[in-house]
């Protein structure tokens, strides 16, 4: 061959190859056009732009069949990362079956939670934590049952929901009654968040229905939830309001004992999508100032911070006076802050990553939306809302004196609290239940049978926690009866009595604190149940007497709303918390004695709030008609 001749084979070799490549090319864009389209649900092909591409190295066809799906946050959009990720199954397969093959309708349940949201590359070290926390373990109401039905001797154990047993009475009572309220609770398949939502795992939390109005049935695009931090109150909704029925609380609502048609079209009155019914009382004050949960509980808290804790108290680390401080507070800047708080902001799209951060006084974390404005204020911004909230210090009477060290903010401020007392327990060998943990029926049911239910201020107690000392809310946990005689393998009819009290975080702050008398003068302030506190004297001497309004229970000899007789010790187990405790007959005589004097004087007045200072000197010096109390 003519040396002048070989570039011109070689070009039309190359030309041809060329040619032949693309044929092959569009020969296979129109099977994966064509033939995955075949597959789709509608039977229609997808259009050309939602050809298979290749997303983090992995060539993804889902998009050929589902390229009509919007709604997505940026982060989690499959533009970015795809389908695989999040919904597993097989995204290299032609045809529908096999694509979906292994998939998970519902990622983040934490029986995909390692392959999904929990992946090495996404948000491993979250998944962790979030399977080791309360709303996963469920750890304080289990210890706390079991204790309370006799299968335990421990108020603290580091224990499990998916280890409850079928045998143990106390483990069947929490499978039928307690154990749809977690969050490794499987959801079989997405939908808003609402008042029966249950589980979920990650997006028990994180699925946003918010822009699901924006795209109409018949549209051109189809709705995916957003996978983001816009976590409402409604997404709390289904399990706070139950337990201590925080949600519900916050927002000014006590359960009652009523029946749901009772209610209907009776102002005041709401009823749940369960059909318990509630009675308007009043919202707390966050509340009412547009707050969110998640505007106070930071992420540390909500989604555990990997450490198996026992009780919700040990859990939640905020404090009042982190953001109700008085002084020059803690801060940081978003160069100190951890990975995870960074991120959240940047998500958030902060416009204050320059301002001073205030600190959460217990663990030093950064509170991502508490900062110093440039003129020194002190400001929440909703999470949500972006709305900033100006902070106020507390009021001088919240911190005068020595004599409140040991007060919480929530023993003074909380307006009320739910408390039952009366309730009876029983299992009905025959009636059909369901349990909650394998989702299916079952032969034999325990029943509540409430007795009644109140929404006043709460009774005060003592959290002992080796030399801190502090006097918090309680509430009656369980002034109760069981009877196990019909349960399997109970011979004895012999019934079970509790007694006791829990700490509780009642979510009805408002702002004006507890008035002296409420606390001093109040018997139910200080266990003694409802009933006349009533100060006499005679002869120089004052003795107080308590007459109660309930009778007392055969079991105890107590009033049936009392945590502790006037004037006595606990005889028993008192409290659903091994550190925490009623007050003592030393510390009863104390407020009493402060008491006497609020019979005569104000509580606003000048001797009352010199007492506070230094209440030993102020009793030096009190008038010869001032009559003290005596105590037998």
């Amino acid at each position: 061959m003519a040396p002048e001749n070989a570039g011109k084979i070689y070009r039309r070799s190359r030309t041809k190859s060329v040619v032949l490549l693309l044929l092959f090319a569009t020969g296979v864009s129109v099977y994966l056009i064509w033939g995955l389209g075949a597959g789709c649900r509608n039977g229609a092909p997808p259009k050309a732009d939602a050809a298979v591409r290749e997303i983090l190295g992995i060539r993804e066809t889902c998009m050929a069949c589902h390229a009509d799906y919007a709604g997505f946050a940026p982060a989690h959009d499959p533009k970015n990362i795809g389908c695989s990720p999040c919904h597993l199954g097989n995204p290299r397969a032609a045809d529908r079956d096999s694509a979906h093959l292994g998939m998970a309708p519902v990622p983040g349940n934490f029986s995909n939670v390692r392959e999904t949201c929990g992946a090495a590359n996404c948000h491993g070290a979250i998944a962790h934590r979030v399977e080791n926390s309360l709303m996963a373990t469920m750890a304080g109401i289990i210890a706390v049952d079991r204790f309370a039905f006799g299968g335990s001797g421990a108020l603290s154990a580091r224990v499990h929901v998916h280890e409850l047993g079928i045998d143990a009475a106390a483990d069947v009572h929490l499978r039928q009654l307690c154990a749809s309220c977690h969050l490794g609770n499987e959801k079989t398949a997405p939908a808003p968040p609402g008042e029966l939502s249950r589980g979920g795992g990650c997006i028990a939390c994180h699925l946003d229905y918010s822009r699901a109005g924006e795209f109409p049935a018949g549209g051109r695009k189809k709705f995916h939830p957003a996978i983001n931090l816009q976590v409402t109150n409604v997404h709390c909704f289904g399990c706070h309001s139950r337990s201590m029925r925080i949600s519900t609380n916050y927002e000014g609502w006590h359960e009652t004992t009523l029946p749901a048609e009772q209610a209907v079209g009776k102002s005041g009155y709401r009823t749940l999508a369960d059909g318990r019914v509630f009675r308007y009382i009043s919202p707390d004050v966050h509340h009412s100032a547009g707050l969110a949960c998640i505007d106070c509980h930071s992420s540390q808290e909500l989604m555990g911070d990997g450490q198996r804790y026992q009780h919700k108290e040990d859990a939640v680390k905020i404090r009042c006076q982190d953001c109700h401080f008085k002084g020059a507070p803690a801060t940081a800047g978003f160069d100190r802050f951890d990975a995870e708080s960074q991120k959240i902001l940047l998500l958030r799209q902060a416009d204050f990553l320059d301002a001073a951060f205030l600190l959460c006084s217990g663990t030093g974390m950064p509170l991502t939306n508490v900062f110093l404005e440039k003129n020194a204020r002190a400001v929440m911004a909703g999470k949500n809302s972006g709305k900033r909230h100006p902070l106020k210090p507390p009021a001088p009477a919240c911190s005068r004196g020595n004599a409140h060290n040991a007060l919480t903010c929530s023993a003074c401020h909380s307006a009320w609290a739910p408390q039952c007392v009366g309730c009876h327990n029983t299992f009905e060998p025959e009636t059909a239940a369901f349990d909650q943990l394998d989702k299916q029926p079952v032969k034999g049911k325990w029943v509540e049978h409430p007795g009644t239910f109140f929404a006043e201020p709460p009774t005060l107690g003592v959290v002992q926690n080796g030399q801190l000392r502090e006097i918090r809310p309680f509430v009656p946990g369980m002034i109760m009866t069981i009877d196990p005689s019909g349960f399997p393998g109970k011979t004895s009819a012999e019934e079970i009595f509790h007694r006791l009290f829990a700490p509780a975080s009642p979510h009805t702050t408002k702002r004006e604190g507890r008035s002296c008398s409420s606390c001093h003068n109040q018997p139910l302030a200080l266990g003694y149940g409802r009933g006349q506190l009533r100060y006499t004297f005679d002869a120089g001497k004052g003795r107080w007497l308590f007459f109660p309004e309930y009778a007392d229970a055969p079991q105890d000899g107590l009033p049936q709303d009392a945590w502790i007789g006037f004037l006595q010790d606990p005889t028993g187990p008192a409290s659903t918390r091994p550190n925490t405790r009623p007050f003592s007959i030393d510390e009863q005589r104390k407020i009493l004695r402060v008491g006497a004097c609020l019979n005569c004087h104000k509580g606003n007045s000048k001797v009352m709030q010199m007492s506070l200072e230094d209440f030993k000197s102020t009793l030096k010096n009190v008038r010869a008609e001032c009559v003290l109390p005596v105590w037998d």
